[in-house]
C-alpha cells in the first residue's frame, strides 16, 4: 500500500491519518476537505468560539505539517470511483488510491420550505460560527433557535449568556428529548432560569421578513410569530455522502455501511440491509456518516454522532486498513457524550434513547443534579448525569 487518500478532515479523519503514521505508513497521505480551514475541533464551537472565550487557533487539530501529508482544502470530493481506485476532486483531478479512509462527516440539515430570508442560518462548521457571532456584534439582539437538539441548547446557553433575547422552538416538546424526560425537564428549567423563551410542542411553519428581505419573524404552525432578527436552523445533521451515489457501496438512510470492523460494504441484497453486500479491503469508513454493524440495538446499527465515537473509529480504520480485513480488530466502544449549558454538566454513556423505562438513580430533577439510568426490560442501555459525573464511570463498565 503506497497511496492513502483520506477524504474528511474532520476529527475522524485526523485521527485516522495519525494512526496511519503512527503504523508505520510511509508512503503517499492525502487528505481532502471542502472546507479551507485548519482542521479543528467541532465541540467547542457553540459554546467558547461562539461567547468569544477561544478563537479558531485555539481549537486546531493537526495541521499541514503533522503527518507529513498532501492537504487539499476547500475542494471537495465528488465520486468513489471503486473499480479504477480513484477519488474524483470537484476541480476535475483525480486521485489514486491503494486504500482510501471514508470520514466526510455531516452537514447542517437546511430548512426545507421556500422563501428563506436572509438572517436565517444553520451552524455546522467555523465559518457558521463566525458568521452568527458577526450578526450578534452588528446587533442581531433577538435569535429564534429552531430546534432544542444538542446544537440548539448550547447556542441558546452560549447566546443568553451574551445578553442577547434567545428563544428556543422545539416542535417535538422537549429539549434534548434523546437524553429521557428527567433530564429534558433539568434543561428546561435551567433555561427558563437563564431568561431564554421555551416556545414546546409546537411546530414551524415558515419566516415573515421585513421589507429589506430580512427576516422579522418566525411563524408557528398555530400562527403566531415570536420576533426575530437572527433565526439559526439546528434541526439535525444529515450524513455528507451524496458524492458517494454511483459508487456501488451501501448507503442506508445516507450512511455508508460498513462492518465490524468498519470496511465498507458494498451495496445488494434486500434494501442494503446489515450483511447485503462484500466489504471492500480498500475502503474504510469512520465518524458520524458511518453505519457500523458494531454499534448497534436489538434492532439493528444505529449512527452516532459523537467525539468520541469519531475519535475511536478514526484510530481504529487507520490501523485496520494497514492490516487489511484478515487481520483486523473488530470496533469496541462504549458511546459517550458530554456537553454543557445553563450551568449544567451532561454527560452520558451508552444509548440511553434505545431504552424504554429510566430511573432515576442518583439525586432528582428538583436538585438539579440528577443520574438516570436508561434500561430495556431489565438490562441496561445507557445512563445521562447532570452534574453527577462521578458517578458515571461505574455505568459505563456496566456496558462494557
Amino acid at each position: 500500500m503506497r497511496e492513502v487518500v483520506v477524504v474528511g478532515a474532520g476529527l475522524a479523519g485526523v485521527r485516522a491519518a495519525g494512526a496511519l503514521r503512527d503504523e508505520g505508513f510511509d508512503g503517499r497521505l492525502t487528505v481532502v476537505s471542502d472546507e479551507r480551514e485548519l482542521p479543528y475541533d467541532r465541540p467547542p464551537l457553540t459554546k467558547q468560539v461562539v461567547t468569544g472565550t477561544m478563537t479558531g487557533d485555539d481549537i486546531r487539530l493537526a495541521g499541514d505539517d503533522e503527518f507529513g501529508a498532501r492537504w487539499i482544502r476547500g475542494t471537495a470530493a465528488v465520486g468513489l470511483d471503486r473499480e479504477r481506485r480513484r477519488v474524483r476532486l470537484a476541480d476535475g483531478a483525480e486521485l489514486p488510491y491503494d486504500g482510501v479512509v471514508l470520514a466526510p462527516g455531516a452537514k447542517a440539515r437546511a430548512w426545507s420550505g421556500a422563501g428563506v430570508p436572509g438572517g436565517v442560518l444553520t451552524v455546522r462548521g467555523l465559518a457558521d460560527v463566525r458568521r452568527l457571532r458577526a450578526e450578534v456584534d452588528g446587533g442581531a439582539d433577538e435569535v429564534v433557535i429552531v430546534g432544542a437538539g444538542f446544537v440548539g441548547v448550547e447556542l441558546a446557553s452560549s447566546l443568553s449568556g451574551l445578553g442577547v433575547k434567545v428563544t428556543l422552538v422545539e416542535p417535538f416538546g422537549a429539549p434534548l428529548r434523546a437524553l429521557g424526560g428527567t433530564v429534558s425537564q433539568v434543561v428546561a428549567e435551567a433555561a427558563g432560569r437563564a431568561g431564554v423563551a421555551l416556545r414546546l410542542g409546537v411546530g414551524v411553519r415558515g419566516f415573515a421578513a421585513a421589507g429589506d428581505g430580512r427576516v422579522r419573524a418566525v411563524v408557528l404552525a398555530d400562527g403566531a410569530e415570536v420576533s426575530a432578527s437572527l433565526v439559526v436552523v439546528a434541526i439535525g445533521m444529515v450524513p455528507a455522502t451524496g458524492w458517494l451515489a454511483g459508487s456501488g457501496l451501501a448507503l442506508p438512510s445516507g450512511r455508508i455501511h460498513c462492518d465490524e470492523r468498519l470496511f465498507a460494504r458494498a451495496a445488494g441484497g434486500v434494501g442494503g440491509t446489515a450483511g447485503a453486500g462484500a466489504v471492500d479491503p480498500a475502503v474504510v469508513v469512520a465518524g458520524d456518516a458511518a453505519w457500523c454493524e458494531a454499534v448497534r440495538t436489538v434492532e439493528g446499527p444505529v449512527p452516532l454522532e459523537h467525539w468520541s465515537n469519531a475519535a475511536a473509529q478514526g484510530e481504529l480504520a487507520g490501523r485496520n486498513l494497514l492490516a487489511g480485513p484478515a487481520a483486523a480488530e473488530p470496533y469496541v466502544h462504549v458511546p459517550s457524550f458530554w456537553t454543557a449549558a445553563f450551568g449544567l454538566r451532561i454527560r452520558s454513556v451508552g444509548l440511553p434513547g434505545t431504552g424504554d423505562r429510566e430511573v432515576v438513580e442518583a439525586g432528582s430533577a428538583a436538585e438539579g443534579a440528577v443520574l438516570v439510568a436508561h434500561y430495556l426490560g431489565e438490562r441496561l442501555v445507557g445512563a445521562v448525569s447532570v452534574n453527577q459525573g462521578k458517578l458515571l464511570p461505574g455505568y459505563a463498565r456496566r456496558l462494557n
